[in-house]
């Protein structure tokens, strides 16, 4: 009987270090909005709040403890502002069906905490109905900019939890 024994280093698999290469995720949030709205009677300002989900999917690159990448989301909106006679919203109805941004992201990771911004272009489906009649509705798809920041923790190899906090501004549309 014959063996061979062969010494040398032990080669291991790395895996690829937090926080980088391509990513896909769910998310749940409430979202806060106020839309100002101008017609030749009725001036308004309404604040509207309601639940938000959707997906998101993006791609990091890792440089020692830097982070940079993109992502884009896309969710789902339940705000909405009907027309109330007993209030100054007397002639128009606004919803919001859904929201999406694509947008870059730097970050810093600590240990498995991602601490990062994220910035770019924002888009929403505003749908507005002026109930007087003879004058209709509009629905469009309004572009803007997004501002944000979060704090992102590695949970297990493969799951993460974050906290964010987005700004988007649509500017205004005739």
């Amino acid at each position: 009987m014959s063996g061979t024994v062969c010494a040398g280093e032990q080669l291991e698999a790395k895996a690829s270090p937090a926080y980088s290469g391509p990513y896909i995720g769910g998310f749940v949030g409430q979202s806060w909005s106020n839309l100002e709205y101008e017609d030749k009677w009725d001036p308004t300002d309404r604040d509207m709040d309601g639940f938000v989900g959707g997906l998101y999917l993006g791609h990091n690159y890792r440089i020692d403890n830097l982070v940079l990448g993109f992502e884009a989301d896309a969710g789902f909106c339940d705000l909405s502002e009907g027309a109330d006679d007993n209030d100054i919203n007397t002639y128009s109805a606004f919803d919001i069906d859904w929201n999406a941004h694509l947008r870059a992201r730097a970050g810093f990771v600590y240990n498995t905490t991602l601490l990062y911004v994220a910035g770019g272009l924002a888009l929403a489906k505003v749908d507005v109905d002026d109930t007087d009649s003879g004058y209709g509705g509009d629905n469009a798809i309004h572009a803007g900019w997004t501002i944000g920041a979060g704090i992102e923790q590695k949970i297990t190899e493969h799951l993460t939890a974050r906290f964010e906090y987005l700004y988007d501004d649509y500017g205004s549309e005739s």
